[in-house]
């Protein structure tokens, strides 16, 4: 794992832009999108009693981006397309359009993962997360007065940082739901095995994107299973380029 959490000092800048035309169409309809969904039960859930009638519900989706501290205090938010560097600090963020369980994966190529989410200082250690709530990645209230002064920092050697997102319905019994240290090893196969049992198809949006009752934001994801037949989870990839 070559993240690790830099406590440092900053000032928050102003990085939300007005809304745009591309926003507007990303905005509440989308972003609450229903269906009539068929509610599956699966092995591996805490699933309740499942009604063999379609539901209806919000599609399962995820907003996030990225962040980039910069000199003298500020903060950018960057396209995660483009490649970084090695020292530079970043922080995620991301956003539910509903109520579930979120788990965060930080996944060396070859080794076990590092659980990034849930975090023993955020909701308590508990991966239950409420619906339009943007949650950031890391986030740390101890000897530091301003939760936005931590960062992961990008170490050598240079490569690839992979985060595994697993956005869900119901608590995934194979993976830790409430946790009380950080950085709990999960092996690849789990988040292998949960990966072949989905039936998601993802639909992905990028630009300047708006949540509902917020600016847009330039460099912004947005994934969403549109599966109405499997719309149990929402797994994605963020991949993030780092150089010399």
């Amino acid at each position: 794992m070559k993240f690790r959490v830099t406590v440092v000092s900053m000032m928050v800048a102003a990085l939300l832009a007005d809304g745009t035309a591309l926003a507007q169409k990303q905005g509440a309809k989308l972003w609450y999108a229903k269906a009539p969904i068929k509610r599956v039960k699966k092995p591996d859930r805490n699933t309740g009693p499942v009604s063999s009638k379609p539901v209806t519900a919000s599609l399962l989706t995820i907003q996030w981006h990225l962040m980039k501290r910069l000199d003298g205090n500020q903060s950018e938010i960057v396209d995660p397309r483009q490649s970084l560097k090695t020292g530079d600090q970043v922080k995620l963020s991301i956003t539910a359009n509903q109520d579930g369980y979120l788990y965060i994966i930080n996944q060396p190529e070859g080794k076990d993962g590092v659980l990034l989410f849930p975090d023993p200082l955020i909701n308590d250690g508990k991966n239950f997360i409420k619906k339009d709530q943007e949650y950031l990645l890391p986030y740390r209230k101890e000897d530091i007065a301003d939760p936005s002064d931590a960062w992961m920092q990008l170490y050598p050697p240079a490569g690839t940082e992979t985060m595994i997102v697993i956005f869900t319905r119901d608590q995934i019994t194979t993976l830790p739901n409430e946790v009380a240290r950080p950085g709990d090893a999960i092996k690849p196969e789990v988040v292998a095995d949960l990966k072949a049992a989905s039936q998601q198809k993802v639909k992905e949006f990028f630009g300047k994107l708006a949540v509902p009752g917020r600016k847009a934001v330039p460099f912004a994801t947005r994934v969403r299973n549109t599966n109405t037949s499997d719309n149990e989870d929402m797994i994605t990839t963020i991949a993030i380029k780092h150089g010399q």
